[in-house]
C-alpha cells in the first residue's frame, strides 16, 4: 500500500512513531477485552497441547499496545495476586489507562508510554506477552521488535498471543482499502476521510453493473465498511501500514526470533470440522503448520489470533485430551446463544457421534447452560454423568474426552482457573471494580470471563456500579430507587432484584 494515500499530514510518514501518536489522538480506538488473550485460555490451550503452562494465579504478564487498559485492567481487578505490565505509543491511552487504575486502587498494574522497541531488558521474564492489533499495523522494523522484545522477555515455559490480518481473506478486503484510500487521498482530517470512506464504500455497496458475476464479494465488503464504527474503520480499513501475511509467513517470522506456532486461541479455528471430503484428504497429507496455512486457503480466513510458545518445546507439543480430566469446563457463548434460539445444542459441523455418546453430552451440555456462567471440574462431570454412559467400560469414551471434542467445536470453554462468577448473587452483591467504572461511565463492561458486554439502559448501569460488596437491597433502593422511575416500592425492590440475577447470568458477579 502507498505510503502516500494516507498521512494526516504531508510532512509525516505514516509508519513514524509522530504519525502513529497522531492517529490515534484523532480518532480514539474503541479498545475492549479480548477473552482468548486472558491467561487462563492461554494455559488451557497449552495444557491441552502437551505443555506444562506457567500458573495463572501469580502470572505476570505483558501487553505490548494495551491502548486505555480495556483488556489489560479487567484482568488485572480478576487476579490480584498477578501482576500486569502495559505499554502503548499514545499518550492519551496511557493517561486513560493510568486514570481507570487510580480511580479503581488496581495495585498490581505498571503503565509505560513509549516504543516496545526501548522497553528495558529488566522488565521480564514475563509469563504471558499479548499482542492484540499491534503486528499489522505496524512498520516492518516494529513487527521485528515486537518478536525480539517477547522472545527476549518470555519464561521458559511462556505463552504469546498474537492477532494479525492475513491473506487470502485479506485480499478481498485490500482491494477495498485501496479504493478508499485513493478516495480520501487529498483529505487532511480524520472526520472528514470518514465521511468520505464511509459515503464511498455505501455508494459501492449498492445494487450496479458487474463484469463478472464473482465481484459481488467486494461489493460486499464494501457493504461491510459502509457499516464500521469510526474507530474500527479508522485504525484497521484505513489503517496505514496495514499488511496481512500468509499464515506460513507470519509462523516463519515468528520461527526466526525463536517461538512456535501452538494453535489458534479459539481451538474450532485450527479444527478442520465444517470442510468437505476432498479438502479433508487435503488436509491429512499436511503437516501441522502446512494444515493450519490450508485451512486458511479453505476458509478464506482474513484474521488470526494465534498462541506461540519458546520454540524448544515445539517437539513436546502434543493434542492430549487427557489433560482434560483436571480442568474446568463452562458453557459457551455460543452455546449459551444456541440454547436461547432453541436449537440443537450440538454443532452441525462436529463429526457423527453415536447415540449414546450423543445422550449423554447433550446431557452434560443442558447442565453447563443451566448453571452458565459457572464452570464445573470435569470430574465432577464424569462422576455425575458416568451412569449414562453406554456401553460401559473401556469402550465409552470418557466425559473429559467427549468436552475435548466440545471444545473444539466451540461448544464449551475450558478453564485451568475457572473465572469467579457466580450464578447466583449473594446478599450483598459484588461486581469488578472495573466493571463497576465502566458502567458509570459507558455501556460497554467486561464480565468475569473476560467478556464485554453491551448494557445500553442506564438504570442498570446505575444500579452495577453500586455493587460494591457493601449494600444490600434495601440500601440498593434507596441509593438507587430513583432512577429506576418505578413508585412501587415492592416493585421497585423486584426490579432490583432482576436486574441483579440477570448481572449473575451475564457473568458480572463476584458475590
Amino acid at each position: 500500500m502507498n505510503p502516500e494515500r494516507s498521512p494526516l499530514h504531508a510532512s509525516l510518514d505514516p509508519a513514524s512513531n509522530e504519525a502513529l501518536v497522531e492517529k490515534y489522538g484523532a480518532v480514539s480506538y474503541a479498545a475492549q477485552s479480548n477473552v482468548l488473550s486472558h491467561p487462563d485460555q492461554l494455559a488451557t490451550i497449552a495444557a491441552l497441547h502437551g505443555l506444562s503452562p506457567p500458573a495463572v494465579e501469580t502470572c505476570r504478564v505483558l501487553e505490548l499496545g494495551c491502548s486505555d487498559g480495556a483488556n489489560l485492567l479487567p484482568m488485572a481487578a480478576e487476579l490480584p495476586d498477578a501482576e500486569f505490565v502495559g505499554c502503548d505509543l499514545s499518550p492519551q491511552a496511557i493517561a486513560a489507562a493510568r486514570a481507570m487504575v487510580a480511580e479503581t486502587g488496581l495495585g498490581n498494574v505498571t503503565l509505560i508510554e513509549g516504543d516496545l522497541r526501548e522497553l528495558s531488558d529488566g522488565l521480564g521474564p514475563f509469563d504471558f506477552v499479548i499482542a492484540h492489533g499491534v503486528y499489522s499495523w505496524v512498520p516492518p522494523a516494529v513487527r521485528d521488535g515486537l518478536l525480539e522484545l517477547t522472545a527476549r522477555c518470555l519464561a521458559p515455559n511462556g505463552l504469546v498471543f498474537v492477532t494479525y490480518n492475513v491473506y487470502p481473506g485479506c485480499h478481498v478486503r485490500q482491494a477495498a482499502w485501496e479504493v478508499l484510500h485513493y478516495h480520501i487521498r487529498h483529505l487532511s482530517t480524520a472526520r472528514a476521510r470518514l465521511d468520505a470512506a464511509r459515503t464511498l464504500a455505501s455508494a459501492l455497496s449498492q445494487a450496479g453493473r458487474l463484469q463478472m458475476d464473482n465481484d459481488v464479494l467486494l461489493r460486499r465488503e464494501f457493504a461491510r465498511i459502509a457499516q464500521q464504527p469510526d474507530s474500527a474503520l479508522y485504525h484497521d480499513d484505513l489503517a496505514v501500514p496495514n499488511d496481512p501475511v500468509y499464515f506460513h509467513q507470519f509462523a516463519e517470522h515468528a520461527r526466526s526470533h525463536g517461538l512456535a506456532f501452538v494453535s489458534e486461541g479459539k481451538l474450532f479455528n485450527s479444527s478442520v470440522l465444517g470442510f468437505g471430503a476432498q479438502m479433508q484428504s487435503i488436509f491429512a497429507e499436511r503437516s501441522r503448520l502446512e494444515r493450519e496455512q490450508y485451512i486458511d486457503f479453505a476458509s478464506m480466513r482474513r484474521f488470526r489470533q494465534s498462541v506461540l510458545c519458546r520454540i524448544e518445546l515445539e517437539a513436546a507439543l502434543e493434542w492430549t485430551p487427557a489433560r482434560t480430566e483436571a480442568m474446568h469446563a463452562a458453557a459457551s457463548l455460543s452455546l449459551r446463544q444456541t440454547a436461547a434460539q432453541g436449537k440443537a445444542l450440538l454443532n452441525p459441523t462436529r463429526p457423527p457421534i453415536d447415540g449414546a455418546e450423543k445422550a449423554t453430552l447433550e446431557a452434560v451440555l443442558r447442565r453447563l447452560v443451566e448453571i452458565a456462567p459457572r464452570a464445573l471440574p470435569v470430574a465432577e462431570l464424569e462422576a455425575q454423568f458416568r451412569s449414562m454412559r453406554r456401553p460401559p467400560g473401556p469402550v465409552a469414551r470418557s466425559i473429559g474426552a467427549l468436552l475435548a471434542d466440545a471444545a473444539i467445536a466451540d461448544e464449551v470453554l475450558l478453564h485451568v482457573r475457572p473465572p469467579r462468577a457466580k450464578e447466583t448473587p449473594s446478599p450483598r452483591p459484588l461486581a469488578s471494580p472495573v466493571a463497576r467504572l465502566q458502567a458509570r461511565r459507558g455501556t460497554a463492561v467486561t464480565n468475569l470471563e473476560h467478556v464485554t458486554i453491551q448494557l445500553p439502559d442506564a438504570p442498570p448501569r446505575a444500579l452495577l456500579a453500586l455493587l460494591d460488596g457493601e449494600r444490600d437491597a434495601a440500601a440498593l433502593d434507596v441509593a438507587v430507587g430513583a432512577a429506576l422511575e418505578v413508585d412501587e416500592p415492592a416493585a421497585r425492590r423486584r426490579r432490583i432484584d432482576q436486574y441483579v440475577r440477570q448481572f449473575a447470568r451475564l457473568g458480572l458477579l463476584i458475590a
